[in-house]
């Protein structure tokens, strides 16, 4: 798609305008960013924003908008390079770096791609049948659903090929979908504000960042840990191991590796170019920054008035019961291969001290914090909850499809070609529309298809990240386009990798405390690998850039 020179006009007039005039004018031409949106406001931010409500409660208001804020730092230096440079990406990364890691890139992301998606159909259709009550049906009828999903997510990915008005479908689509998500949790919190479910106080004091919580529980549950007695010590460590991994998760949800490689696509696609850095940077903010801290914060606030440090919060037996199965784990010899019967007796010998924290820490999901807001919400707890997650689903999968078409058709060398582009996007929905054997059935399969991809994603973020900002201070690529203050952008961009590179290591040593061999074996590749890649990264474009 070329520049219209109304366009070029409009981002002329804009230059000239203050803050609030471009604000109105970028708003109208925006779009990369919400696609941007729709991708991270996946089955991963929700899992993640969920459970910092229920083991955070509203002292981690502050998490998700640092993660993202640092996640925008990125993307921004992404679409500087991708803009001032008439090399697709892909491209700059071979020639300037490093062909494997080029290659890696695109690998990664086409896994992450059809891995991930099968995840948002799971999502979709728990919502489908859990909150909205359709297609409740035994046998095959989950397959209606999951059809339903792959043509209509491919019917709009084949219509925004076809250029002029039907070319602009998926961003109208797009933005709806992150509309509707954004407005659903915004209502839940407004009916829980207007009935006084919400601590304002407790809320303002958790948008100031605490990482005092990566090394201990937070004060609220204080008083529950104590209630224990000799058990306090276990509870201590359980929960400030369990906080730690949910900041990891949550930082690792904002941005993906599929993201990095979405948003210079996204930006040529729209035919974007020089004229449009400032736009661009205007769109992430508009388009990914906003929806996502108003979604992710909304459903931090809902699920902290109802299960933050609440021993009669509603709750799965089961989900309490794993709780207790940690604790009892921690002091019983064997007691995992024990009978049933004879764990169940354990648990209930345990004190009520116990019982009241494993039911405060338990893991919910969307139809239980549905469930619990019936009393503010009435019946339409459950609509209001599974329209927002159905929108939430629906539009991570067409995104996961446009990633990978995208990528299949830029691993063949010919991007943007239609077949190609639909070829790659058949693949995640492929795996989307057997969701129910890859996702929902054997948890094995689940686990084997998703541990290695997520070892993947986790190596090579940090890596991706190092490559654009070695790209952002490469001649060879960027020239006489090279940014301003560069030593800010560099030091702004060095801090969201490291913190990337953090979780990323964090995420692999946990897979080193797997009971299962092979997820260790991949969580010690990943180690080993990430110092072996970033070697290769800045080797690469040494040599590379060493003449000029």
């Amino acid at each position: 798609m070329k520049n219209s020179t109304s366009e070029l006009e409009t981002l002329r007039i804009a230059a000239n305008k203050n803050f609030v005039g471009k604000l109105g004018i970028y708003a109208k031409l925006s779009g990369p960013g919400w696609i941007q949106a729709a991708v991270t406001l996946g089955g991963g931010s929700l899992v993640s924003a969920l459970y910092l409500g229920v083991i955070g409660g509203y002292q981690f208001m502050w998490l998700q908008p640092l993660a993202m804020l640092l996640g925008i730092i990125m993307l921004g230096a992404i679409s500087h390079v991708t803009l001032s440079s008439e090399e697709r990406p892909f491209v700059s990364v071979k020639k300037n770096i490093s062909p494997s890691l080029a290659w890696g890139w695109l690998i990664a992301t086409v896994i992450a791609d059809v891995v991930f998606c099968s995840a948002q159909y799971s999502l979709g259709t728990d919502a489908v049948q859990g909150n909205l009550g359709l297609f409740k049906g035994e046998g095959g009828t989950v397959y209606i659903i999951t059809g339903i999903f792959t043509v209509i997510s491919l019917s709009l990915l084949w219509m925004s090929l076809q250029g002029g008005k039907a070319s602009k479908v998926i961003d109208y689509v797009i933005k709806g979908l992150v509309a509707v998500v954004v407005l659903s949790f915004m209502g839940v919190v407004i009916v829980l504000a207007a009935n006084g479910g919400v601590a304002w106080g407790a809320l303002l004091k958790g948008i100031v960042p605490d990482f005092s919580a990566l090394f201990r529980p937070t004060s609220t549950y204080a008083e529950a840990i104590s209630a224990t007695g000799e058990s306090a010590a276990f509870w201590k460590e359980y929960i400030t191991s369990n906080q730690r991994n949910v900041i990891i998760s949550a930082f690792g949800a904002a941005v993906g590796i599929n993201m990095t490689f979405l948003l210079p696509y996204s930006l040529k696609a729209k035919g974007w170019s020089k004229p449009h850095r400032e736009l661009s940077r205007f769109d992430l903010v508009l388009g990914l920054f906003v929806p996502f801290i108003m979604a992710t914060s909304f459903l931090v606030i809902a699920t902290s008035s109802q299960f933050h440090a609440n021993k009669d919060g509603m709750h799965s037996p089961a989900a309490a019961a794993s709780v207790l199965d940690a604790r009892l784990a921690s002091t019983v010899e064997d007691y995992k291969s024990l009978p049933e019967e004879q764990q169940s007796e354990l648990r209930n010998a345990l004190p009520q001290a116990e019982k009241d924290i494993s039911v405060m820490l338990a893991k919910r999901n969307a139809r239980d914090l549905a469930t619990s807001l019936e009393p503010f919400l009435g019946k339409n707890a459950q609509l209001i909850f599974g329209i927002g997650i159905l929108a939430m689903a629906i539009s991570t999968m067409i995104v996961h499809m446009m990633m990978n078409g995208y990528a299949i058709s830029e691993a063949l060398g010919k991007p943007g070609k239609k077949a190609l582009f639909m070829f790659g996007a058949a693949m995640p929905a492929a795996a989307g529309f057997f969701s129910p054997i890859l996702w929902q059935g054997d948890p094995t399969i689940k686990t084997a298809i998703a541990v290695p991809a997520g070892v993947m994603a986790a190596t090579l973020l940090p890596i991706a990240y190092l490559v654009f900002i070695l790209l952002m201070n490469s001649k060879k690529t960027l020239g006489s386009e090279m940014p301003k203050r560069r030593g800010l952008i560099n030091t702004l961009m060095i801090i969201a990798t490291t913190v990337a590179t953090f979780a990323s290591i964090w995420s692999l040593l946990g897979k080193l405390d797997s009971t299962k061999a092979y997820e260790q074996i991949f969580g010690i590749v990943g180690l080993i690998g990430l110092p072996i890649l970033f070697f290769i990264g800045i080797l690469g474009f040494i040599k590379k850039n060493r003449a000029l």
